[in-house]
């Protein structure tokens, strides 16, 4: 059986991801029946120490992501000792709640899945190797949508350093794109659209880039693909 994606490995992928930076499209949320859109969500802007302008800007569009309605698929490229293989990936997020799955097939054609979802305050952690069924424990929640806690650990690498800021396109969706250089750590390349959805997050070793993007969120797919062990 293949190993499930560590940890570390996770950091060194939230780090580089593409995932991490995905886009949606301007979103309807639900008003009761109304057909009038709902009021855009006022973005919750984010300081800190070490920020610069540009980093304020990134953190608060990748923290206010999680207001929005968004399905989204990236496919990951990178060193396939890093990556374990090849893997994508798939988001789907509402507000109050995220999933974020991985699929990854290593150079022998092993098959590991993984679920990670929150749901509330409810953090869920699921995987499935191979043929082997689905298996799901409790997990603590890193943040409100950011069940791999990619976002968090991408925020991370902001303080101390020099972002800046440009204007870009990313599988044909209008972005904002953000260079991260100076400090402690490798560059980074990180885009997302108007509402904070990343597009595309890379470093030179690993690059996430969205191939896809909808606002198609079942309710259903906040459902742990198996039963949750206490």
């Amino acid at each position: 059986m293949s190993p499930a994606v560590s940890r570390g490995t996770w950091v060194k992928l939230g780090v580089a991801a593409v995932i991490v930076a995905g886009a949606v499209t301007a979103v309807l949320l639900a008003t009761g029946g109304d057909d009038s859109p709902a009021p855009t969500p006022t973005p919750t802007f984010v300081t800190g120490p070490g920020l610069d302008s540009g980093g304020i800007n990134l953190a608060t569009l990748l923290t206010n992501a999680r207001n929005h309605t968004f399905h989204a698929h990236y496919t990951v490229r990178g060193n396939p000792k890093l990556l374990g293989g090849t893997l994508e990936l798939e988001w789907w997020n509402t507000p109050g709640h995220s999933r974020i799955d991985t699929t990854r097939t290593t150079g022998g054609g092993d098959v590991v899945k993984t679920a990670s979802i929150i749901d509330g305050d409810t953090g869920i952690g699921c995987e499935k190797d191979g043929a082997a069924a689905w298996t799901c424990h409790p997990v603590e929640v890193t943040a409100p949508g950011d069940p791999s806690g990619m976002i968090s650990t991408l925020k991370g690498q902001l303080s101390g350093r020099t972002v800046a800021e440009h204007a870009g396109k990313v599988t044909g969706i209008s972005a904002r794109c953000f260079h991260v250089g100076g400090g402690a750590g490798d560059p980074l390349d990180v885009c997302t659209n108007s509402d904070g959805v990343m597009l595309r997050n890379a470093t030179a070793d690993v690059a996430y880039q969205i191939t896809s993007l909808d606002d198609n969120v079942p309710d259903s797919v906040f459902d742990p693909p198996a039963t949750v062990s206490k």
